[in-house]
């Protein structure tokens, strides 16, 4: 068997009754002298030949790698144009958005939206925008500081507060709260760039159950310090929808009264319960 193997190694492949004259210098394959293929200074079998003539053409020219290249460098060129169109587009899109400054109503709800909750540590503020409050009766304002601005939940010299048209008193404003709301707390603030005779003074705080003008209880009258940052007070308990803050006199000025801030709390009593989130509006 091993001689009838090793003989069949020395014949030709495709002529196995002749004997081998020599062997593919490329894959070792017996040949007869018809057989015999000479290539580049080789002897080698035709299917040898066959895959090297297959391989030198393929090999790219000179002209196919510059022409690859420039292929190469106009798709980078058109992906660079798409993605600059798409950039500008965004660019376009968002660049009303990003001249716009945010206002202190968004400044809250972003405040809101990362605490997850409407609960603050001085309770729920239900003078707030964000919360659905709205300004529904003023005595007098100035334009550009209108009394909307003591309901957005900001203090500071970086946007105005409320100014009155004149220094003539009582100056009333009235906000209406989004759900009849039961409150023990109110905090003021001063405009702290106003000049400090104009601060608000003596005012008292009034509520109602029944409209915007009629029903009014007083629940307490009070004095505000010439002081910055919030002045807090508090009394029992009372049921309001609407709420009118009657401010009675300022610190000298007559020109006008001046207040940064306006804000009314709920204060719950099991500081355990369920938080108050902003998805839902405060329980009434």
């Amino acid at each position: 068997m091993l001689k009838a193997y090793a003989e069949s190694r020395n014949r030709c492949y495709l002529h196995p009754h002749r004997p081998a004259d020599r062997k593919c210098e490329r894959c070792k394959t017996g040949l007869c002298e018809e057989c015999t293929r000479e290539y580049r200074g080789q002897y080698l079998c035709q299917h040898c030949v066959d895959e090297l003539e297959f391989m030198e053409a393929s090999k790219p020219t000179v002209a196919d790698r510059i022409g690859g290249m420039l292929r190469s460098l106009r798709n980078t060129m058109i992906i660079i144009s798409v993605i600059a169109l798409i950039c500008g587009g965004i660019f376009y899109a968002f660049r009303g958005l990003m001249d716009q400054p945010i206002t202190p109503e968004m400044m809250a709800r972003f405040r809101y939206a990362a605490a997850g909750t409407f609960e603050t540590p001085e309770g729920v503020n239900v003078n707030s925008t964000v919360l659905g409050a709205r300004l529904v009766f003023f005595t007098s304002q100035q334009h550009g500081y209108e009394a909307t601005h003591l309901i957005n939940e900001y203090v500071g010299t970086s946007y105005p507060g409320w100014r009155s048209a004149s220094a003539t008193f009582p100056q009333d404003i009235v906000v209406e709260q989004q759900n009849v709301s039961t409150i023990s707390k109110v905090i003021l603030t001063q405009q702290p760039d106003e000049p400090r005779d104009t601060w608000a003074k003596d005012f008292e705080i009034q509520a109602s159950t029944q409209g915007p003008d009629r029903g009014f209880v007083t629940i307490g009258k009070w004095e505000l310090r010439q002081v910055d940052g919030p002045q807090r007070f508090t009394f029992p308990v009372a049921q309001s929808r609407w709420l009118r803050l009657r401010i009675l006199s300022n610190y000298g000025s007559r020109s006008y009264t001046s207040l940064g801030e306006f804000d009314a709390y709920v204060v719950r009593s099991n500081p355990l319960g369920p938080p108050i989130t902003p998805e839902a509006s405060p329980a009434p």
